[in-house]
């Protein structure tokens, strides 16, 4: 991988939710379920795929590959129209210079002229992506414990990120994964993805209909009023009709006045995360979604435990050599040691073991944070007093703990924290 932060943000989110195309030879290939998704993968339509592999599964209840393929073509088109609907209003415009001192390229391309966006209407595209990630889900859901496999070239898979119906370079998905030959080609990146990595996908969409329904569940129109134009050009709030016509002087203290807007709106940004909570139901669902990614990681492991092959693993065991990413040691004991973190985890959700704040010797109850939840404020936060309804006597996680944990990893925690979800 030439950019690890980008293979880490990116392909471990991404790559096995978008493809399934099917290299030749592969086991299980007699479903055309491979084939078919690669026909629609490679030419940048994977949204295409999904009725004929409904119709594959209808037509046999048992065909496990075409259930995992329809759930990796579900999980594809949520990304694709989310990035499209996020091009339309054009988000990121202004963040590549951010991305850019970070060594980080957006799937997104900058849109030169984006639409103009409300509160609704962007609160409307986090609703839709969730919607697409709930129907990914339930494909994926109907996989089970069934084996199943789709041997996969993800080296090929194309997107239409902006939506304009044409796949430019800034479409193809693969140059983002896999390394470059020197005629300018991609290397093949080869994967096999077999029924423990549905699970694994399953928990990746878990945690991301988390943190949108988080979102959602709360009201930040006072932060979109004041300083969303800081992620989108154009978006439609009180600051904008404000700052509407000519501005005579474009330098503040020697900074041109754009550069001085984006401070501004940054400094509002987190001075405006006060946000309450608007949907009770909808927040109590965050925990439903974490709690469920804790069972699927467990059952993820279980069924890697078992697996007796050795061919090109997405997620490899200890005894599994063959892993698509070789710089990443999967070993019993980091395995164990993050299986412990997730159960140390569920007790903190269930309020059983509490979360330390560096002011307080007691400790913060999760569980209260959703079932008494109180507006969010990312600076009280950090400070203290937005803890002090949640504060509680009883077992604390102690620094040593998550110290051990990250010796473990050797200093490399959360690049396999993102690969293990």
């Amino acid at each position: 991988m030439k950019n690890p932060i980008l293979n880490f943000l990116i392909a471990p989110v991404l790559a096995c939710g978008i493809a399934c195309p099917v290299v030749p030879g592969a086991a299980h290939a007699e479903t055309g379920a491979t084939a078919l998704v690669q026909t629609y993968l490679a030419s940048g339509r994977i949204g295409e795929a999904e009725e004929q592999l409904l119709a594959m599964t209808a037509a046999a209840t048992g065909n496990t590959d075409a259930q995992f393929g329809l759930g990796l073509a579900r999980s594809a088109r949520a990304f694709e129209k989310l990035s499209q609907a996020l091009y339309g209003v054009g988000f990121a415009s202004k963040a590549q210079g951010y991305q850019a001192l970070f060594g980080l390229r957006a799937p997104i391309p900058v849109n030169p002229n984006p639409q103009p966006v409300t509160y609704d209407e962007f609160r409307a595209i986090l609703a839709a992506f969730v919607a697409d990630l709930e129907s990914a889900d339930r494909a994926l859901q109907a996989v089970g414990d069934k084996p199943a496999k789709l041997s996969v070239d993800l080296s090929i898979a194309r997107f239409d990120w902006n939506g304009d119906g044409m796949l430019g370079a800034e479409d193809q998905f693969g140059t983002a994964i896999s390394d470059i030959n020197d005629d300018g080609s991609t290397k093949p990146f080869l994967v096999s993805f077999d029924t423990a990595d549905a699970k694994w996908l399953r928990g990746y969409s878990n945690i991301l209909m988390a943190v949108t329904k988080a979102w959602l569940s709360h009201d930040f129109s006072e932060t979109w009023d004041y300083s969303f134009r800081l992620l989108f050009p154009r978006a439609v709030s009180t600051m904008a009709a404000a700052e509407g016509g000519d501005i005579h002087d474009n330098t503040l203290f020697g900074v041109e006045k754009q550069q001085a807007d984006d401070l501004a709106d940054l400094v509002t940004f987190l001075h405006t995360i006060r946000w309450p909570v608007q949907d009770k139901a909808l927040w109590s669902e965050v925990r439903d979604h974490l709690r469920a990614v804790i069972a699927l990681n467990r059952e993820t492991w279980a069924l890697i435990g078992k697996e007796a092959d050795d061919d090109h693993e997405w997620l490899p065991g200890p005894r599994q050599k063959s892993g698509v990413l070789p710089s990443f040691d999967v070993t019993e004991e980091r395995i164990q040691a993050w299986l412990g973190l997730l159960s140390r985890f569920e007790a903190a959700l269930d309020g059983k073991l509490l979360i330390p704040h560096w002011r307080f010797s007691k400790g913060i109850d999760a569980a209260k944070l959703f079932d008494e939840p109180q507006p969010f404020d990312l600076i009280l936060w950090v400070t203290g007093p937005a803890a002090l309804p949640y504060l509680s006597e009883g077992p604390v996680m102690a620094g040593n703990e998550w110290n051990q944990i990250l010796a473990i990893f050797e200093g490399n925690f959360a690049a396999y924290a993102f690969y293990f979800n």
